[in-house]
């Protein structure tokens, strides 16, 4: 990338250490950002620092905790001279239990991961921008099983229908004030989170391909191609969106 279209812009983009919020740290550092990347996993932060470059920071957070959420925001202000321009919610986690066996621990961690952190970041960012008059941009990692599930993925399908309505939500009230906040819902893409399955269950990762009309799955940097659109001023005019970026998985 040559474009510049986040210069002078900060950006907190979580889940930094690996798979889509990796590349949405180096798509948005590549695009003129300075970026603080969040993770619980420290060497994960440290790879992508050293892709990156050293110009940018990390902060390590369990986002399941309110208390590193508010830290992660504290953390950014410091940093940027109290000013936030984009904020990417990605970091999430995938428990795969059948609803029958579904535990409360794995229902609670996966809405604290994937829903209450990104509303906790977003309020907190919000706030921010609001009194610093920042016209800020923030995008919502959402999912194509927002509207249609798989097997096993009750939280994480629950998780994901109300990170898009959360958006909309956060949309409605924040457009006064200049800010826009949209999500991306991947389909198929090739992370961490699924790498499990693609060595252990290569049938189902093969079933998981052939429901996606173009045939393969994405890989992270396309998913960032996306999120990094909707936090530009390119997308100025858009906002309380939910772009699908699944290979036409949701077509049928």
């Amino acid at each position: 990338m040559t474009s510049d279209r986040f210069a002078g812009k900060n950006a907190v983009v979580t889940g930094a250490a690996s798979g889509i919020g990796r590349a949405v740290a180096l798509r948005l550092a590549t695009e003129g950002a300075t970026v603080l990347c969040v993770d619980r996993n420290v060497d994960g932060l440290v790879d992508t620092l050293d892709e990156i470059g050293s110009s940018h920071f990390y902060v390590t957070a369990d986002l399941g905790r309110a208390v590193d959420c508010s830290v992660v925001i504290s953390t950014a202000l410091d940093h940027f001279a109290n000013q936030i321009d984009v904020l990417v919610n990605t970091a999430a986690v995938l428990v795969r239990e059948p609803l029958l066996e579904h535990s409360r621990a794995t229902w609670e961690h996966t809405l604290d991961i994937n829903l209450r952190a990104p509303f906790r970041l977003t309020r907190d960012a919000v706030a921010s921008m609001i009194l610093r008059k920042v016209k800020g941009a923030i995008v919502n990692v959402s999912s194509t099983e927002a509207v249609l599930p798989l097997r096993g993925h009750a939280a994480y399908t629950a998780s994901k229908g109300a990170i898009s309505m959360l958006t909309k939500a956060a949309a409605f009230e924040t457009a006064p004030h200049g800010i826009r906040v949209n999500a991306v819902a991947p389909g198929v893409t090739a992370t961490g989170m699924n790498a499990g399955l693609r060595q252990t269950d290569p049938g189902r990762w093969d079933e998981m391909l052939s429901g996606t009309p173009l045939g393969r799955n994405a890989q992270p940097a396309e998913i960032a191609a996306v999120i990094a659109f909707l936090a530009s001023d390119d997308a100025s005019f858009v906002t309380g969106a939910l772009v699908t970026a699944d290979g036409g998985w949701t077509l049928h």
